[in-house]
C-alpha cells in the first residue's frame, strides 16, 4: 500500500468522522430555515421568520438574562476559588493534597442529574436560601473543575523560580504572584474564564431541577418545545452553536488552544 494512498485514506476517514459528528448540528441548521411551522427535515422551503421569532419570544429574553447572570457570577466565584486551589495543588506538599484534588474534580464524575437532585433536596432543607443563590452554587460546582484543571496545567508549565527571584529582589509574595505569575498564566486564566462561562451558559440537565420563575436559556428552549412545534427552537439552537463556534475561534486566534494546557 503506497504512502499516498494511506494519506488519502486517512484524510477521507477524518472527513467522515467530522461529518458524522457535525451531522446533527447540520440537520438543526437546515430545520431552522424551514418555511413551514413544523420541525421537519428536509425543509420545504427557506425562511428567516423563525430567527426573528427568537427575538420576539419574551421567555428567551428572560432566559438569556438569567443565563448571562449565572455564567458571570459562577465564573467569577470559580476563578476566585480555583486559583488558590490550583496553587495549593501545584506549589505545596501537604497531607490530603491528593484528596483535595479528587474532591475538586469529583463533579466531573458525578452525573448532572444526581447533582441537580442533590441541590434540590438541599435547597428544600435550607428554606432561607434563594433560588438564584442555589443555582449559582450549582454552576460553581459544575465549572470549578474546569477552572482548576486549566490553571493547574498552566502553573505546571511555568518556572516557579521566576517568582522566587522576584521575592529575592524584595517583592512580597502577593506582589510576586500578581506581577510575575499572573501575567505568565494570563492566557490560561482567560481560557478558564471562557470555558467556565460556556459550560455554565449551556448547562441544562442539572439546572432544570432548580428552575423557578426565571428559567435559563436552555431551559426556556425546552419549555418552549414542549408546547410549540415550530422551528424557533432550531433557530435558537443555531444561534447558540454559532456563539460557541465564535468563542472557540476567538480563543484560538487570541490565545491558541494548545497553549491552554501547557
Amino acid at each position: 500500500m503506497s504512502r499516498s494512498f494511506q494519506f488519502s485514506f486517512l484524510q477521507a476517514l477524518t472527513f467522515g468522522v467530522l461529518l458524522f459528528m457535525a451531522l446533527p448540528n447540520l440537520i438543526v441548521l437546515a430545520i431552522s430555515f424551514n418555511r413551514e411551522a413544523t420541525l421537519a427535515f428536509p425543509p420545504s422551503g427557506l425562511s428567516f421568520a423563525w430567527y426573528l421569532n427568537v427575538f420576539k419570544t419574551p421567555s428567551f429574553a428572560v432566559g438569556l438574562q438569567q443565563s448571562v447572570l449565572l455564567a458571570t457570577v459562577s465564573s467569577a466565584i470559580s476563578l476566585a476559588l480555583g486559583i488558590p486551589a490550583a496553587l495549593a495543588i501545584v506549589r505545596f506538599r501537604f497531607f490530603g493534597r491528593q484528596a483535595v484534588n479528587v474532591f475538586v474534580m469529583a463533579p466531573l464524575f458525578v452525573p448532572e442529574v444526581v447533582m441537580g437532585i442533590a441541590m434540590l433536596l438541599w435547597a428544600n432543607a435550607v428554606s432561607t436560601i434563594s433560588n438564584t443563590t442555589t443555582l449559582v452554587i450549582l454552576h460553581c460546582l459544575i465549572v470549578l473543575p474546569y477552572v482548576v484543571r486549566l490553571v493547574v496545567a498552566n502553573l505546571q508549565g511555568m518556572d516557579p523560580n521566576l517568582e522566587n527571584a522576584a521575592m529575592l529582589l524584595g517583592a512580597r509574595p502577593f506582589q510576586a504572584f500578581f506581577r510575575i505569575t499572573v501575567p505568565l498564566i494570563g492566557k490560561g486564566l482567560l481560557g478558564a474564564t471562557v470555558f467556565a462561562i460556556v459550560m455554565s451558559f449551556h448547562n441544562f440537565t442539572a439546572t432544570m431541577f432548580l428552575i423557578g420563575s426565571r428559567p435559563t436559556l436552555p431551559v426556556a428552549a425546552y419549555q418552549y418545545i414542549r408546547t410549540e412545534n415550530d422551528p424557533t427552537v432550531a433557530a435558537l439552537s443555531t444561534l447558540m452553536m454559532l456563539a460557541g463556534i465564535l468563542a472557540v475561534y476567538l480563543m484560538e486566534r487570541w490565545i491558541g488552544l494548545e497553549r491552554l494546557v501547557r
